[in-house]
């Protein structure tokens, strides 16, 4: 653990705003709504316009008016801010894989000078020079908390960036992947002279080269440039150092806006998230999606922080209730969330994000939602502590989660022509998968967690499996899998399994995952509904492909219209493996038909899945974290109508909008809050 309590935490200055006349009444009117912890982003180009000269009157005079009101302070670096020089002197420009400049430009979020080519050498020590200036100055404030190194760190376009700085970078990186050029040749059956003369993909068509130029850029570079600032940090001060993306892998566009997570998370003690999605909390879809962004997180960092809740998108356009903000406050706590970051305090000013996000308004003036923040610092002040020391429960069901499949799909879908256009008949395949199967889970009553290929020994701890469309399989999780399934375990493996070789080429023979599955892939067509199949009385479209396996043993469970199986049902050891000539969870998230709920169902019972005691995916979500003997119970009332729940054993307390009496649980309509209870279990 590497807090002491739960961080409950505001941004407050991001360069120029808000404006110095307005810092200490913020501060003082901060306390009245619990918020004791301020986040200061320190911009480079503001603090340091001309080479060398460095200015930073404005974070001293803030940070000592911070600590004159008891604050606790968090400095995070905004570097995608440079100073003009880095463009000038040191040839800082991002350049577009036609050539084409892509000059620095402003607006509400990057007030200038934004956004360098780090993976310029000149640019990357600038930038760590910069930060060890801030960090030497800083280092003996005892106010300070820990440090941010990136700002939503991404890498943010297709076209982002083929300089000659990129591409002697993207042939080392081959260099210490490969060894030589010629293994390299030999896996992609390419023919290129040199790692140091490769070049750098124009378009999505060849796959390899663009799979591969994306895993540098998204997963390599970002690891790289994020360690270099971690160093430059720790050269003068030990305490913790995060960063957070700005829109996790599990709800990323792969090819235009990209992290890997799970790899750049090890370049830093700890990480988190913005809320990539929608603020409002209004429809289904957006709460699911909400709850699966935190899920997600979790399986990449188990201390995550929900870095940027924002209070409204505002904009003149949206804005919280405090429905809205209740709503995405206690579903962070019950999915496990070590802290939550307001984005921020004063809503903005300047250039596109004009009035964005204010917890109160540009005038200071709070928000309808300001009073949820204070109410939940109440909250904070009694169970802050068992929050932040708790863990969330296993229901026994998971996704496991595959970046490289993500990818590949993605990259699928920007094959229209000779650039990097997505296709406007797109599909986003994978992520439409893993969104459709933790829906349905949802529904079904059953909380699913996320089990990342890079660590699928994690797999283990779990009875059930959904595996989206995972195109090329790795030897290590094949093995995973196969003790999975053979210990008693359940996969649902969507149609594409296998059906990649791993230098991305087709793979017309085997799926290649024997002895769990002996399998190859005969026809694959696109369908996109235009196909239903049966089962039990109830029949469904099926998307976005129909497939037809070769598949030695195993039994037919469900048959296409023309009589070839749909999904077969291979066992072996204890467990059993159904492989699909189609996207359960995909054409779930088209359709929403009840074969699909029906079919799940029936496999996470048979492999003794838990299901929530009050949950049912649509009116009323459940959660639960435990600690020690204690189990906190969090109901999230989304109807509008009052729910009681009875819970079997001994109630301590209840926070939130619950209230108990006894073993009764009562919560209003569009309520949400929790019962710290010493019992597992509860009844409707």
């Amino acid at each position: 653990m590497l807090f002491d309590e739960f961080l409950h935490a505001t941004q407050y200055y991001r360069s120029p705003t808000p404006l110095e006349n307005e810092w200490e009444s913020d501060l003082v009117r901060m306390s009245d709504y619990g918020l004791e912890t301020v986040q200061i982003r320190i911009n480079w180009r503001w603090n340091e316009r001309v080479e060398n000269e460095y200015d930073f009157s404005d974070v001293d005079k803030l940070l000592a008016l911070a600590e004159k009101r008891g604050k606790k302070v968090i400095i995070k670096f905004l570097l995608e801010c440079a100073p003009q020089y880095v463009y000038d002197k040191y040839g800082g420009t991002r350049i577009a894989h036609d050539g084409t400049k892509l000059s620095p430009g402003s607006h509400g979020a990057f007030y200038g000078g934004f956004r360098p080519c780090f993976t310029n050498p000149y640019v990357l020590e600038r930038a760590a020079l910069f930060v060890e200036k801030v960090a030497e100055r800083y280092s003996s404030r005892k106010s300070i908390i820990f440090w941010n190194a990136w700002n939503e760190i991404r890498n943010p376009s297709a076209d982002d960036c083929f300089c000659p700085h990129c591409r002697k970078a993207f042939g080392k990186y081959l260099e210490n992947k490969y060894g030589t050029i010629e293994k390299l040749n030999d896996f992609y059956k390419t023919a290129e002279e040199s790692f140091e003369n490769i070049e750098m993909p124009s378009m999505a068509r060849g796959h390899w080269d663009i799979f591969e130029f994306k895993k540098f850029k998204a997963g390599y570079e970002l690891n790289r440039w994020l360690k270099r600032v971690y160093d430059a940090v720790r050269k003068y001060d030990e305490r913790p150092i995060m960063t957070h993306v700005g829109c996790p892998s599990v709800y990323q566009d792969t090819i235009e806006d990209n992290c890997e997570d799970a790899v750049v998370r090890k370049a830093v003690d700890f990480y988190g998230t913005s809320v990539c999605i929608s603020s409002s909390m209004d429809t289904p879809e957006r709460r699911l999606d909400y709850l699966m962004l935190n899920d997600f997180m979790r399986s990449i960092d188990e201390n995550y922080l929900v870095y940027e809740l924002y209070p409204g998108l505002g904009m003149f356009r949206e804005y919280d209730t405090r429905f809205d903000m209740k709503f995405k406050q206690y579903a962070a706590i019950a999915c496990g969330t070590k802290g939550i970051n307001y984005w921020q305090w004063r809503a903005e000013r300047v250039g596109h994000e004009a009035d964005c996000a204010g917890l109160v308004k540009m005038n200071g003036k709070p928000r309808e939602v300001t009073c949820e923040v204070k109410n939940l610092a109440e909250t904070l002040k009694i169970d802050g502590d068992l929050f932040l020391h708790s863990v969330p429960k296993k229901s026994g069901a998971a996704i496991l989660f595959d970046y490289d499949s993500g990818l590949m799909s993605a990259i699928e879908d920007y094959c229209v022509d000779n650039s990097f256009k997505r296709n406007p008949e797109a599909r986003a395949y994978y992520h439409g998968a893993v969104k459709g199967m933790y829906r349905l889970l949802t529904e079904l009553g059953v909380n699913c967690d996320f089990v990342q290929t890079t660590a699928p020994e994690k797999l283990a701890d779990y009875k059930f499996a959904y595996v989206p469309y995972y195109t090329m399989i790795k030897k290590d999780v094949a093995a995973v899998l196969e003790n999975f399934v053979k210990n008693g375990g359940v996969v649902i493996a969507d149609e594409g399994f296998g059906m990649r070789q791993p230098n991305t080429w087709m793979q017309p023979y085997d799926v290649d995952c024997k002895p769990l599955l002996n399998a190859a892939m005969d026809e694959r067509r696109i369908c996109d509904g235009k196909e239903s199949v049966s089962y039990k009385g109830k029949t469904a479209k099926i998307y976005p492909f129909k497939t037809t396996y070769d598949v030695s043993g195993g039994e037919t469970v469900i048959d296409f219209e023309d009589g070839q199986p749909a999904v077969r049902k291979i066992r072996f050891g204890k467990g059993e493996f159904y492989l699909c000539g189609f996207s359960v969870g995909y054409s779930f998230l088209k359709t929403g038909d009840e074969l699909w709920k029906l079919f799940t169902n029936e496999r996470a019972e048979a492999a003794g899945v838990e299901k929530t005691a009050f949950g049912d995916g649509k009116s009323v979500y459940e959660k639960r974290l435990a600690s020690g003997d204690k189990e906190i119970v969090f109901l999230l009332n989304v109807s509008d109508e009052e729910k009681s729940f009875e819970i079997n054993g001994e109630v301590l307390r209840s926070g939130g909008d619950c209230r108990t009496d006894g073993n009764a649980v009562k919560i209003p309509a569009k309520g949400v809050g929790y019962a710290i209870t010493k019992t597992a279990r509860g009844s409707r």
